[in-house]
């Protein structure tokens, strides 16, 4: 079904749900009770950390506890299945990442959910990018040097990821592809060992958490070449990002809240309210600078039209490289 109808429909059912007896004065009084928002990735991380402080605020604006659940596994296609099944009532959210959003369908064979029916789109929360880099063996300062280097020897350099699937690998294989350059992945099972192996020069060539790798390149154990994100990091200004080194490629992770299909525009209104206004608190703004990324407040049509744009790119990309998972 085209992206456009499926849209539609979306939009359509919502609407609909809105119309019904009762249904209105429910969502108005939301909420009544605790509200679960399922974080579908370990504890510990910037995306947790984040959802955490949007739920702290959710909490004191609107007046009932919001409680973030991890839910792991399958690459977060457990807890997003969860959130995608959950009644649309408004209590149970999903805090999800471009992964769920848009790698995982394009790559897993079947991920049990569709991220443009199976969702309604509450609020973009932050943006965060990635940066490249390599390994001091590697004659390479710039990615016009990577590129020159690698063209020239042609599967000499590996690049590492945490694992098949992953926005690291993605990310690297559209820059291959934006490169015509021919590197070798070496996934892992994790982003910790992928760094250590990179810093060991077992592999050669990285995309990853900037805020990983930014002490290890001051301490001259990786040497950074470029950051994905639409500006410079703030914790890294002297990095130029891969358009100011000549290359149009920009790849920046999102993350944001949904809620089951069919939830009522007008919970999902209050709520994307009250998470703008988070994401506009001088607490929020630090906290997501701290990991240098980039707040992001929007309306729920935005973030829509933004999830069915990565769905469209990521699947690509997942198709010229042959990625898939079962």
């Amino acid at each position: 079904m085209p992206v456009v109808r499926q849209l539609r429909l979306l939009g359509a059912a919502s609407l609909f749900f809105a119309l019904l007896p009762g249904f209105s004065a429910q969502a108005q009084e939301y909420p009544t009770r605790s509200v679960r928002i399922v974080l579908p990735f370990a504890a510990g991380g910037a995306t947790d950390v984040m959802a955490r402080q949007i739920a702290q605020f959710l909490t004191g604006a609107l007046g009932q506890p919001f409680v973030v659940e991890n839910v792991v596994g399958a690459g977060g296609n457990v807890g997003t299945r969860l959130v995608a099944r959950a009644e649309p009532d408004g209590y149970t959210l999903l805090f999800g990442t471009t992964s769920t959003f848009a790698i995982n369908p394009a790559v897993y064979r079947n991920v049990g959910y569709d991220p443009l029916t199976s969702f309604t789109p509450v609020a973009r929360a932050f943006d965060s990018g990635m940066m490249l880099v390599v390994h001091p063996s590697v004659p390479a300062n710039s990615v016009r040097d990577l590129v020159s280097y690698a063209k020239t020897n042609p599967g000499r350099l590996n690049y590492g990821s945490s694992g098949v699937g992953t926005p690291m690998q993605v990310a690297t294989e559209l820059f291959k592809t934006m490169t015509d350059t021919n590197l070798v992945h070496v996934p892992y099972k994790g982003g910790v060992q992928s760094i250590q192996d990179t810093v060991a020069g077992q592999v050669q060539v990285l995309f990853e958490n900037p805020l990983q790798l930014i002490p290890l390149v001051r301490d001259g154990r990786l040497r950074a070449i470029a950051v994905t994100s639409e500006t410079r990091n703030p914790q890294a200004q002297d990095i130029p990002t891969m358009k100011e080194a000549g290359v149009e490629f920009t790849v920046t992770l999102i993350n944001g809240v949904v809620a089951p299909a069919g939830t009522p525009p007008t919970i999902v209104n209050k709520l994307n309210g009250a998470i703008n206004q988070a994401l506009k608190s001088p607490q929020l703004l630090n906290a997501v600078a701290n990991f240098g990324a980039d707040a992001r407040p929007d309306t729920p049509d935005n973030f829509r039209v933004l999830i069915a744009f990565e769905l469209r790119r990521w699947a690509e990309v997942a198709k010229a490289a042959k990625i898939q998972i079962e």
